[in-house]
């Protein structure tokens, strides 16, 4: 089984920064068992942020504020001391760490997608080698940050085709409200067919994201066909449970698989040139996902942009809802001359488009 495991600042450090140690062990022991067993595991790790105020704080007396430079050096203190603590607990079981931080921009090209995807796959053919992944908070330039690690960890389970998404918070899981209210309940199973959940927005007071943003990732990951779990990282060996179909936390489920190029598309929505608007005929078609259809010019009313073949374009049905995005088989200029006229060269081919109704 391919797994991706991501874990939260707030799991695994206490409000000053230090570790919890034996939280931190479990996680080791979990992942080494389960490498043991021939299972792929990508492990995605946040807290060098967090790492790097406590030992900025404990050596040099200094302390941070929350610039985006001030961040990033933390970012850049923490790093090393994050993975120096994972290193030396793999090191005990006699397997080793390999590092890799990534930033938005490199998922943008399909060349950088793909190259990271190569690095990866090359640590899943020996099961001595953890890699270990976390956003480069250092050089990431602040309107192209993930949201948080929860959307990194998505982006690897997505281009890596994983089993599962397990995501390791400090709550047990979706509640129907704030966990923090005496009746609130606990969601064990969320099947996108019958809608999602209402979640509190509150963030976690030193990680950039909170369960709405799990959430938000989950949605994604059922929409491309991989489970994700959301639990606490305090269960007892929560990830081995996990694994062997115990009933943890909450799980969402997924819906059919989807290609590695339309999750590419279904991660990269940021990055479109422009967009068209479809008709109602083909919008229905769409909506009603019973067949495989690609967009053909008849069924376009307008478009925007300067896009050029290759380029991410966005989908708008006819009430102006974003529906989707697909890759244009070429540019504008082309597409105006055959705009609305049946029998023309496919705009956006099935294999090539993400459509998000109902997902």
């Amino acid at each position: 089984m391919k797994l991706v495991i991501k874990v939260g600042t707030q799991s695994i450090l206490g409000p000053d920064g230090a570790f919890f140690e034996k939280i931190l062990r479990s996680l080791v022991a979990q992942i080494v068992a389960l490498k043991q067993e021939a299972h792929h595991i990508i492990f995605v790790s946040s807290g060098a942020v967090a790492l790097g105020r406590r030992v900025a704080r404990e050596i040099l007396n200094l302390s941070y504020g929350d610039s985006l430079e001030e961040k990033q050096m933390l970012a850049s203190l923490g790093q090393h001391e994050l993975m120096h603590a994972y290193a030396a607990l793999f090191k005990e079981h006699g397997k080793l760490v390999a590092q890799v931080l990534l930033t938005k921009q490199d998922f943008q090209t399909r060349k950088h997608y793909l190259n990271i995807a190569r690095i990866l796959r090359e640590t899943e053919k020996n099961k001595d080698i953890i890699p270990i992944v976390n956003e480069n908070d250092s050089v990431s330039i602040e309107e192209l940050m993930f949201t948080d690690n929860d959307e990194l960890a998505g982006l690897i389970a997505a281009q890596m085709n994983a089993d599962k998404l397990i995501i390791l918070t400090n709550v047990k899981g979706v509640y129907d409200k704030s966990p923090h209210e005496p009746d609130a309940r606990l969601i064990s199973i969320i099947d996108p067919q019958k809608g999602w959940p209402e979640v509190s927005s509150l963030k976690s007071s030193q990680g950039r994201g909170g369960m709405s943003s799990k959430l938000a990732t989950a949605r994604k990951m059922a929409a491309l066909g991989i489970m994700t779990h959301i639990a606490s990282v305090e269960e007892e060996n929560v990830i081995l449970r996990l694994v062997k179909g115990k009933n943890l936390g909450s799980t969402i489920l997924p819906r059919q698989k989807k290609s590695n190029i339309k999750k590419w598309i279904a991660f990269n929505e940021d990055k479109q040139n422009g967009a068209i608007h479809i008709n109602t005929c083909l919008f229905d078609i769409l909506k009603e996902n019973k067949r495989i259809v690609s967009i053909l010019p008849v069924g376009i009313e307008k478009y925007r942009g300067d896009f050029k073949k290759g380029d991410l374009v966005k989908i708008i049905s006819p009430n102006g809802d974003e529906i989707g995005f697909g890759i244009a088989q070429y540019g504008a200029e082309k597409l105006e001359d055959v705009l609305g006229v049946k029998g023309k060269k496919t705009f956006i081919h099935y294999d090539h488009l993400y459509i998000k109704i109902g997902a």
